[in-house]
């Protein structure tokens, strides 16, 4: 956890800063990268965001699917095809959500903020206020706040089977990074913003602040209140142990579907982005928008189709690949990154193929940073 908003926290700085400094349009990361390093760096990087942001999408579709089986496996048809057959209803309604415009998601979005809040706070309320009490059967131990419980939380348990080492920090990583990286959504949909090189930066700060309290929160109350085994043991753990275990369902439920809708709205809008710039041969179809919202409706249909081969592969498989994209995608918004500037040392120092490209796409980019150029002349 501390890892990845130490990542996130450099990146929002480097975000905020290219923000702060020029005109933003749509395209969130991808549009603040190309417009700083070029078209050639930008539309490599913007691609692979665009990727993660559609795995994030089906990562999340995965987990609502396994948060209803969790709570109602023994009413739900059993087997891969099944839960294959769910997920897509899952992404059409996102779809639909997503096509109905951005009013529509809007009052979705706002209607499962408040369910999600009000879920949060019942973990340490619970935490507080529950009784004491063993559940033998369901493999649960419950002491309330106790110190003795958090201290034995605190430290991995490396004697028993499920710890692997640097394998387990690895599979962890993997699963929250990308929890963790929902704060760039906003930036995502920096077209919609009255004034984004303002809003981009306060929403993204305000946005990694409260988030990390959260977490922080839910953390540190499930570890001084439920034992190690019981984390192992039963993986509904938090719900069993809520004063009312339906708001927690309810708020599994809006987190993972909120954060379906806004992966797959903002990939759509990165793809319409990335079409108009006409970087790649073949997208430009995907930068068409509707008359009155400039709504990317085929872009959306485009990320549906992806999203939809994307949910063949497991959850674990799926939070690996979104990771990587998300780590070459952070990098590149930092200044000071010397691999980067040494990667991109061509469209620094030589801006006579940095202007080819602007010609054979048809669109004006400025040029690179003069601090990035001066600390490539350093490093050289």
């Amino acid at each position: 956890m501390i890892t990845a908003y130490l990542v996130d926290f450099v990146t929002t700085l480097s975000l905020s800063a290219i923000a702060s400094n020029g005109e933003v349009k749509g395209g969130g990361a991808y549009y603040l990268i190309s417009r700083s390093l070029g078209p050639e760096f930008g539309g490599s990087i913007g691609l692979l965001f665009y990727l993660a942001q559609v795995l994030n999408t089906a990562l999340n579709l995965v987990g609502l699917i396994d948060c209803l089986k969790l709570n109602f496996g023994p009413s739900m048809p059993h087997g891969y095809w099944w839960e294959y057959l769910f997920e897509t209803i899952a992404l059409v309604v996102c779809t639909i959500l997503c096509l109905a415009g951005s009013s529509i998601f809007a009052k979705a979005s706002n209607a499962l903020l408040v369910i999600l809040s009000i879920s949060i706070l019942s973990i340490p309320f619970s935490a507080l206020v529950l009784p004491a009490f063993e559940d033998p059967v369901r493999g649960i131990k419950f002491t309330g706040m106790s110190l003795a419980t958090l201290r034995s939380n605190l430290l991995p348990h490396s004697e028993g089977r499920e710890f692997a080492g640097f394998g387990t920090f690895r599979d962890l990583f993997g699963i929250l990074f990308p929890a963790t990286s929902g704060i760039f959504a906003g930036a995502s949909m920096s077209g919609d913003l009255k004034n984004p090189s303002k809003a981009i930066p306060a929403g993204t700060l305000w946005a990694m602040l409260s988030t990390l309290i959260a977490y922080l929160l839910v953390i540190f109350s499930l570890a001084s209140s439920a034992t190690h085994s019981s984390f192992v043991h039963n993986a509904n753990v938090i719900q069993e142990t809520s004063i009312w275990p339906p708001i927690i369902f309810a708020g599994e439920f809006a987190t993972t579907f909120f954060s379906a809708l806004m992966g797959l709205v903002g990939s759509a809008k990165l793809m319409q982005a990335l079409a108009r710039d006409r970087l790649f041969p073949g997208l430009s179809v995907f930068g068409m928008g509707t008359r009155k919202a400039d709504e990317p409706v085929l872009a959306i249909f485009f990320t549906y189709v992806i999203a939809q081969f994307a949910m063949f592969a497991n959850l674990n498989q799926i939070a690996t690949f979104i990771s990587m994209g998300y780590q070459v995608t952070s990098p590149s918004l930092r200044p000071f990154n010397l691999p980067i500037l040494m990667l991109v040392d061509d469209f620094l120092c030589h801006e006579s193929r940095l202007l080819p490209a602007q010609d054979r796409f048809g669109t004006k980019f400025p040029p690179s940073f003069q601090v990035l150029q001066l600390a490539d002349c350093f490093c050289r």
